[in-house]
């Protein structure tokens, strides 16, 4: 399998593409280390002479494991902290921490979604093959 930074740069995304379905994650960059791209899977049909495209967006299972294994960290910590009655700002900085990874994950969820969305209604409109079905 090829690593990222080895696909050339024209290529945005990297996946499996079926007859009807594919799976696809849109490919990382060099030095783009701050980036949680989401898993792309999606179903295309087509009904009365119209190509439709359903997709579902889920992170990426690292991303998410590493979010579950901070929540359950930062809770364990926090409970050691209320049991010797120390200072609670302490237990809080935790679950702050966890709220920001949560809040980046679904923002990154939210980018990928758009971006996708973009390509797609890009693809559509560049494509003449597209235009001529009736």
């Amino acid at each position: 399998m090829v690593p990222d930074n080895g696909i050339p740069t024209r290529f945005e995304y990297r996946g499996i593409i079926n007859e009807h379905d594919f799976t696809i994650k849109r490919r990382l960059h060099f030095f783009d280390f701050q980036v949680l791209h989401a898993l792309i899977k999606g179903k295309i049909a087509g009904e009365n002479n119209k190509t439709l495209v359903t997709i579902v967006l889920s992170p990426f299972f690292p991303h998410l494991f590493a979010l579950l294994f901070v929540f359950l960290t930062d809770t364990l910590i926090s409970l050691d902290l209320i049991k010797e009655n120390s200072n609670f700002i302490f237990a809080v900085l935790p679950f702050t921490v966890t709220m920001i990874l949560y809040f980046k994950l679904k923002r990154s969820l939210k980018k990928d979604k758009y971006d996708f969305e973009r390509e797609l209604y890009f693809i559509a409109r560049k494509n003449n093959q597209f235009k001529n079905i009736k």
